[in-house]
């Protein structure tokens, strides 16, 4: 998700993740920065890592993951200090976004 995640944003990554679980995939959601407190109500939220406050574990995790998917947000710069890091990690990456001009060189799927 996108940098100081909003509802939408946090929302449909959570959403992505209860429905990977319920096929059997490990998942873990990471924000690039922290998000709104009023947004901790949503199923899942607790176990959401802040990338900024986690660098070193959430690095580890994205080194080891083999599917990456990107919700709400169209270019990585979006992703903050997680930018370098998401163009670097050699893995499949599925865009699932609604704005406009994404960074398609980056992306192995685009759904928009």
């Amino acid at each position: 998700m996108h940098q100081k995640p909003d509802a939408d944003a946090m929302g449909s990554s959570l959403a992505l993740a209860h429905f990977l679980r319920k096929l059997g995939h490990s998942v873990t959601v990471i924000s690039p920065t922290n998000w709104a407190k009023w947004l901790d109500w949503m199923p899942g939220s607790k176990e959401v890592l802040d990338y900024e406050s986690m660098r070193a574990k959430a690095d580890e995790i994205l080194d080891n993951t083999d599917v990456l998917f990107c919700l709400d947000f169209n270019v990585f710069l979006r992703t903050r200090y997680m930018a370098d890091k998401l163009r670097q990690i050699q893995c499949t990456k599925v865009l699932i976004d609604h704005h406009q001009e994404p960074d398609a060189a980056s992306f192995n799927f685009w759904c928009k």
